[in-house]
Parts: structure tokens; sequence; C-alpha cells
């Protein structure tokens, strides 16, 4: 069958062009009739007789259907339509291309020896990226045939560079014998707790200690006779003081959302991500929800929600609290585990008409001993001192 397209006959009577269009062997399939003007489908071919017989009328092609039509289109938009599939596969070949390879780590021969096992499997620049599945597998490969050099390997992409994070195997070494160390304090503070597990004993609990102070001895004695020297080892928990100054304004800022959300997509290839749709909100928090997920290769529903920036003033009871609240942080970033604040009190307070100023005194429960190589003759320091 030959391709159909729409043409617009410029008249009113229906009837007479209908007729004139019978009588010359027009092939109709579909008609519409207007006021001006009358649409009729029909072949390429019985074109060219229309406008070889029609010529007291205005004849001209309407629309085409079919593959006809998207020939049209193809050929209208043939420069934009070259450019954009020669832009998507620059893209697409670009995006899982690896440009370079960098090896985290500051030993030459295990980043040769690195990149020597990596371009046996072909991971080496201008090669195709390659899955996370296949990168566990040859990661595992690489570790088992270097298990005296390499303790861990790790690859990620990061855009064109794919960096390959590694460490070296160290071998310990043999611990020394009679090698002398004590338990020093950390910093001045008062013991409330100690757990020995080697040496001697130079303090005892509530006994209060600066720093560098020997709490633990490795100069082991018998009737006021060295036997042996060791590293002393254990636990020693004090109460430490600190004094700390915050500054709270009465001014805070603040977002409030203002229930506009609007919603987008992204698409992930690899580590790189590309926003669907422009994002029209200014100021914004993103929710992600994954809607497609293969390999490396994922689509995401994104919310937008869009905020302003606010700003309010405070009263001097929620400064008061918050400058509190700050300086516990401020010694909770210094403490560990089993480490716990345990008083906080409030020295000096300070308003005036844009700021609240607090001292605070805060107590804590720290593991104060650390371990420190010792000479012969600290103990006897020690005593002397004492």
């Amino acid at each position: 069958m030959n391709k159909l397209v729409w043409v617009k006959i410029n008249s009113g009577n229906y009837f007479k062009v209908m007729a004139r269009l019978n009588n010359i062997g027009i092939s109709l399939y579909d008609n519409k009739k207007y006021k001006d003007y009358i649409l009729i489908e029909t072949t390429y071919e019985d074109l060219e007789k229309i406008q070889k017989y029609l010529i007291s009328y205005k004849i001209e092609l309407y629309a085409e259907t079919g593959f006809k039509k998207v020939q049209s289109l193809i050929k209208k938009y043939l420069i934009f339509t070259i450019a954009s599939i020669i832009s998507i596969l620059i893209l697409f070949i670009a995006n899982n291309t690896i440009f370079k390879i960098d090896v985290k780590s500051n030993n030459k021969v295990i980043r040769d020896l690195v990149k020597e096992n990596l371009n046996k499997y072909n991971l080496k620049p201008l090669r195709q990226k390659i899955s996370h599945k296949k990168i566990e597998t040859i990661v595992k490969k690489i570790l088992d045939n270097n298990k005296d050099v390499l303790e861990w390997l790790e690859i990620e992409y990061d855009g064109l560079i794919m960096n390959v994070y590694v460490t070296e195997k160290v071998i310990p070494k043999e611990e020394e014998q009679n090698n002398f160390c004590n338990i020093v304090a950390k910093s001045d503070a008062k013991i409330t707790n100690i757990n020995l597990y080697r040496g001697v004993l130079i303090k005892e609990v509530n006994d209060y200690v600066i720093k560098g102070d020997i709490i633990i001895s490795g100069e082991v004695t018998y009737n006021e006779e060295v036997k042996n020297n060791v590293c002393a080892s254990g636990e020693v928990y004090g109460e430490v003081w600190y004094k700390v100054k915050v500054t709270v304004p009465f001014k805070e800022d603040y977002i409030e959302y203002t229930g506009k959300n609007r919603y987008n997509f992204n698409v992930r290839i690899n580590d790189n991500k590309y926003r669907i749709l422009k994002s029209r909100i200014k100021n914004k928090k993103e929710e992600e929800t994954n809607l497609y997920k293969l390999n490396d290769f994922e689509i995401n529903l994104v919310k937008e929600r869009e905020y302003v920036n606010k700003t309010r003033i405070i009263s001097e009871e929620e400064a008061y609290e918050k400058a509190l609240l700050l300086a516990e942080e401020k010694v909770k970033l210094k403490l560990k585990e089993k480490e716990d604040i345990l008083v906080k009190k409030v020295l000096k307070k300070e308003v005036n008409n844009s700021t609240i100023y607090l001292e605070v005194f805060i107590a804590t429960k720290e593991n104060i001993g650390v371990e420190e190589i010792a000479k012969e003759n600290d103990i006897s320091d020690n005593g002397d001192n004492s």
C-alpha cells in the first residue's frame, strides 16, 4: 500500500470537489469538510494527479501520516537529530570509560604492583568500566595472589577516574623482651578506678595526679631490689575537669518549609548522577526514592521540598539552655567509649542586648592512663619526688 498523506483543497464547495476527484480516479481513504477548505486523505501518487487536474484550486500538503511523517520530521530536524545522537553516544562512552587510574599509596613499589595486576584484567586507562560485581571478583583474585604483600584493596569510580585504595600488609615485629614501659596520666585528674593487668601500682583510687605522673610502673621490685622490667598494662579511669566558655546570640537562623513540593527524576550511571528535569526551586531539601536499579544503573524519583531561610529572636531561657548544650557537646567530642560527663555547673553568666555568655565547669569520667616507654631510673625519681 502506498504511503498516505493529508491534502488541503481550498474550496467551500464540498460536493463539487468530491465529484471532480471521483471523475479523475482519486483514491480517498478519509475526508473532512470545513467552511473554507476540504481535507482528504490519499496517496502521494494521487496527490500529483490532483495538482495536475484541479488547477483552479489551491492545493497544499496538509499533513503526513505513518512512516512518511516520521521521515519528514527526521529530515526537518536532521542536524539536531544527528547532533543529539552523537552527544548521547559520546556521553555514554565517556561515562563508561576509565580515563585515569589513581592508586592511593605512598609506596611506589605497591602502586606499580597494583597497576600491574589491574592490567592483567584489562583495567587500565581508555578501557571500558566494569560492574561492581566484577570488580569484587577481581579484587579477591588480586588479594589471593598477593597475600604476603597486600592486606586490603578497594576500587571505586569517581566520574572518569578509577580510585584504588590499598593497604600494604605490615608484618608485626616480634615484641622485644624486657620492654620497659609505664602507665602514666595523660591529664590532671582524680583517680576513680584502676584495673591492673601487669606492673606495680604507684597510685591508688582517690589519688590526685598531674599530667605525666606514673600510675602503674613497669619496674618490678622485691625487698627494695629491682627484679625485672616489664611493660606495664592496665586501665585507669579518673575524674577530669574542664572550664568551657560559650557565647550564644539571641538571634537564631532557621529554615521553614513552605509546603511547596516538586517531583523530579535523576538517572545514576556508575557514580555519575544526571537530573532529568530542570529544577525551578532555589532553596530545597531533596528526598530520593529508587524506582529501578540494574547493576550500576538506577532511576530515582526525587521529591524537592522548598524552604525559606528565616531569623527569629530567642528568649534568654532558650539561649541559656542552648549555651549549656553547646558546652556539653564541646566536651563530648573529646570523649570515647565508656567515657561520660559526670557533673556540669555554671560558674559565670553574662547577658547583654544581643548575646548570653557562660563559663561552665564540667567533670568527666575518662580513661586517663597511657603507655609511655620508661627509663631505668624513672621509678626511683618518682619515689624521690614524692
